[in-house]
């Protein structure tokens, strides 16, 4: 198999796994070493469109000019697009949407002939009012019967459903139900859950069928470390294999600590369920504290589970400080994404933990690890399914690690860093106006979200400030965001792109005094990274890390949409960061 070939593979059966960001990556960083090919784009394109980043998805295939091709994938593609966009709105806007993603599926059609733009322009008109174009496109599909594949059966599914003969549809669903990934089953399924909601085909068949064909939930998991080898490993190697054989996961995502995490990767590889591993902080000062200080055995088999997981996220690429919330912010990512990723999936999330048999007793004790996992994720509502092993050896040795000095404040707040791109082309004339309807404008939004803004600063065009929780920082960043979406008259831009570009954050910062004017003073690793994400972000945008975006899902803040925007490097050379653009959900 040439390179081309073995990355087009590996991009399709990351998308057939429903893991879209991995793909979409894997897909970017072939690119960059040369690897080309119109199938490699069009799975790039089709990858940042199953992350949920409609508009992105659409200004890369017009950037790609996959419409000039005559592939029926690349031609339809554009119809999925507009339909994913069409569910982000409402009324007049998603009927036109809706509109344009009938129109490009019904070309794809027309063009090639095919079933699959076949059933998708059919169930678009169903959707719209229009069933007689629906029965009359859905009719020969019925008629022609099922090909071999997964999408061949889910076409002919979706086809007779539309035709009102659901019994056949369920029949041939439960043929199908074992053929595909996780992926392809959950754009079935989202895809009848459109159909059902619109009043288009039957409820009870759609039901049953959605049902069957649902993906298995996401696991997120959590567990105590331990040292290897011994009575104690074995009851968990056992315990954690019957966990997962009683309950099938589409995807785990966590930690890889000694213990029970690393248990957990070798089961999901062994297994073929999908991996994603989140660290907490840089990696040579993870493997110290949490894979080394239960014996050198450990370390191979992390390295083993690192370099075969999917995807391997760092939740900050700080140095370890012996700060608990490092820890935490690892944690809470990890569950974050864990929801993300099931929201993709059109699935639940569920928690899996390794606990001593005296875990309920001590509840609460710990506000890092296992308990605290736990109880937050329970907090939310969410299920967790404990898997209690004896006689864990805990014997521990932890190497020492850099302390701040006695007194430090440290916490987790949310960052912000915006900037005003036109700026320098303003005239000295125009500089107070600026400074009372645009930097006056943003101050008054900060200004309503009251005690939430715990410091803000200025310089010129830039605004600084820390937010006490995530889905307060995405509100304010936002406001600013439409505040500015029309620019004062007498800033003399016309003819330039001019607008905020802002970056907001998540992580554990210091608080203390500025030693130089006496004045409050908010600082660390984060605050600079974040600094350098504003740069890079479009002008009029708003981005957020990755931890942010978890946050925001694990708080079930449904206000917002964060699309994956890719790995971008970041100014002054301060690495690449995996972000996510944030809007306001509409629907």
């Amino acid at each position: 198999m040439s390179d081309c070939a073995a990355v087009e593979a590996e991009v399709a059966h990351r998308l057939g796994q429903g893991d879209a960001l991995s793909a979409f990556d894997c897909a970017v960083a072939a690119r960059r070493e040369g690897v080309e090919s119109p199938r490699l784009r069009y799975l790039m394109v089709r990858a940042l469109a199953a992350s949920g980043d409609s508009l992105g998805a659409m200004h890369l295939y017009e950037q790609l000019d996959l419409a000039a091709t005559a592939d029926v994938d690349c031609l339809a593609l554009a119809g999925r697009i507009w339909k994913d966009e069409a569910f982000d709105h409402d009324g007049v806007e998603r009927l036109s949407f809706l509109q344009k993603a009938a129109t490009a599926y019904d070309r794809a059609f027309r063009v090639s002939g095919a079933d699959f733009p076949a059933i998708n322009a059919a169930s678009l008109y169903a959707i719209l009012g229009e069933r007689e174009r629906a029965v009359a496109l859905a009719g020969p599909i019925a008629a022609n019967g099922a090909g071999d594949s997964y999408w061949d059966r889910a076409t002919l599914v979706e086809a007779l459903l539309l035709l009102g003969r659901g019994d056949e549809a369920l029949a041939h669903a439960r043929a199908t139900k074992d053929q595909a990934g996780a992926g392809d089953r959950a754009s079935t399924c989202r895809q009848l859950l459109r159909l059902l909601a619109s009043g288009s085909v039957d409820a009870d068949h759609a039901k049953a069928i959605v049902d069957l064909l649902r993906p298995a939930p996401v696991g997120v998991y959590c567990g105590r470390m331990f040292l290897a080898g011994g009575e104690g490993e074995g009851n968990a190697v056992r315990a954690i294999a019957g966990a997962l054989d009683a309950q099938p996961l589409s995807a785990l995502i966590g930690p890889l600590a000694c213990g029970a995490d690393i248990l957990f990767a070798e089961a999901a590889l062994e297994r073929g369920i999908d991996l994603t591993i989140v660290l907490p902080f840089a990696e040579d000062d993870f493997i110290a504290q949490s894979v080394r200080s239960g014996g050198e055995a450990w370390l191979p088999r992390y390295i083993r589970c690192r370099d075969g997981a999917a995807m391997v996220h760092f939740a900050s690429t700080a140095r370890y400080v012996s700060d608990d919330c490092q820890f935490i912010l690892g944690s809470h990512t990890a569950m974050g994404l864990a929801k993300l990723r099931a929201r993709e999936l059109e699935t639940a999330a569920i928690q899996l933990a390794v606990v001593d048999p005296e875990v309920t007793a001590r509840m609460g004790a710990e506000i890092a690890g296992t308990n605290a996992d736990i109880a937050l994720w329970r907090s939310k509502g969410e299920q967790t399914l404990t898997i209690p092993v004896a006689d864990l050896d805990r014997n521990l040795n932890f190497p020492l690690a850099p302390k701040p000095p006695e007194g430090t404040r440290r916490g987790l707040y949310a960052i912000l860093f915006a900037d005003f791109a036109g700026f320098s082309k303003l005239g000295e004339a125009e500089l107070p106006i600026f400074a009372a309807e645009v930097m006056g404008g943003i101050g008054r939004i900060l200004d309503d979200f009251g005690g939430a803004v715990l410091f803000r600063n200025t310089w010129g065009d830039a605004v600084y400030a820390i937010i006490d929780n995530p889905a307060t920082a995405a509100r304010i960043a936002l406001a600013m965001q439409e505040k500015l979406n029309v620019l004062p008259a007498g800033l003399g831009l016309e003819g330039h792109k001019a607008g905020m570009r802002t970056g907001i954050h998540f992580g554990p910062i210091y608080r203390g005094v500025d030693p130089i004017v006496g004045n409050e003073l908010w600082y660390g690793t984060e605050v600079t990274r974040t600094a350098r994400i504003e740069p890079v972000t479009l002008v009029g945008q708003v981005y957020c890390t990755q931890p942010l975006a978890a946050m925001l899902a694990l708080e079930s803040a449904r206000d917002f949409d964060c699309d994956y925007v890719g790995k971008v490097q970041l100014a002054k050379d301060y690495g690449e960061l995996a972000l996510y653009r944030l809007s306001r959900r509409s629907s």
